[in-house]
């Protein structure tokens, strides 16, 4: 209780919420630096673009609300970032205004705004233009492709690393390529150094729980080494499943969110760990190879049940530990 209360005390006091939120922002631009350096100025535009409108629609909200705007609030650019960076630098633009749109007016404002949302507005603004446009948000330039700054994008784009273990396939790409980010796919989630870098950034800041990352990444491991997609290595299936995708970036960026997340201890680690678990069902067996935001919204579904079940859980443990019936 103390631990939901604190954060809740948080969330209203305009000032801390405005220091985590440039914490996030600080930790998302080494990936947007990234994301410029391999896509070029398409990139950066996309990623100002996901910002801005994040932003204007955050004010706006507010506005319909009949609140007065809090220009501190940088929660909405956090979560702009987040959902482009989540894309491929070949996306048009009015696919990223309407994923941030449906973040922000959507999933965040008609709940009561920054602190009340119960559903993470980053990973519900990318599954709705992903169910929408998949072909143009599924499907990636490689790395220092030439992309015009506007309109249509004429270089050649292909499926990513998560795609071809959906088929079976072994990716061509080698793990160290994927360490530093070089091979197709999501423009700001694909550099793995970079992203671990990030979570030691938050990880000292102390703006996430270091249970969340831990319990959804040993979750998904566990998965792909029990079910490995390729055949007869499992090592090599649990290095491309971690490293392919969105599957870390959401990691430390989408599931960690502490909003729509469980308040308590064990249900942090009951929440992650099942994160990580429906994830790698959805990797499996779902239409997408990309199943994290899908995860995510399920289980934020779920968040109050886990914090009050695995309350009871512990109570009982502890009952039974001491002899009481």
């Amino acid at each position: 209780m103390k631990q939901k209360i604190r954060l809740t005390a948080q969330l209203k006091s305009r000032d801390t919420t405005a220091v985590i939120m440039g914490d996030m922002i600080i930790a998302l631009l080494p990936l947007c630096v990234m994301a410029f350096y391999y896509y070029g100025l398409r990139a950066a535009l996309l990623m100002v673009t996901a910002a801005a409108v994040s932003y204007a629609a955050d004010m706006l909200g507010y506005v319909i609300r009949g609140k007065m705007p809090n220009p501190k609030d940088l929660s909405s650019i956090v979560t702009g970032l987040i959902v482009v960076l989540m894309m491929p630098a070949s996306v048009p633009y009015f696919i990223v205004v309407l994923a941030c749109l449906f973040a922000i007016l959507v999933l965040k404002h008609p709940f009561g705004g920054l602190g009340n949302n119960p559903f993470n507005p980053a990973a519900g603004g990318f599954a709705f233009v992903a169910i929408s446009f998949p072909q143009s948000v599924f499907t990636y330039p490689t790395p220092f492709s030439q992309l015009e700054l506007v309109g249509s994008v004429s270089a050649p784009l292909v499926e990513s690393t998560a795609f071809t273990l959906k088929l079976g396939g072994l990716p061509a790409h080698d793990p160290v390529q994927m360490l530093l980010g070089n091979y197709p796919g999501p423009m700001g989630a694909t550099n793995i150094v970079v992203i671990l870098t990030c979570l030691l950034f938050l990880l000292y800041r102390k703006n996430i729980d270091w249970r969340i990352p831990l319990g959804f990444v040993a979750a998904c491991a566990a998965c792909a080494l029990l079910f490995p997609r390729i055949g007869g290595s499992p090592r090599y299936s649990v290095i491309y499943e971690l490293f392919s995708g969105t599957l870390l970036f959401g990691a430390v960026f989408v599931v960690t969110e502490p909003v729509t997340g469980p308040k308590t201890v064990p249900g942090r680690w009951a929440y992650s760990i099942l994160s990580g678990v429906v994830t790698m069902f959805f990797r499996y067996y779902g239409g997408f190879e990309q199943g994290l935001v899908f995860a995510v919204l399920i289980m934020n579904a779920l968040s109050n049940v886990l914090d009050r079940e695995m309350g009871r859980l512990v109570a009982y443990g502890r009952r039974r530990l001491h002899g009481d019936s």
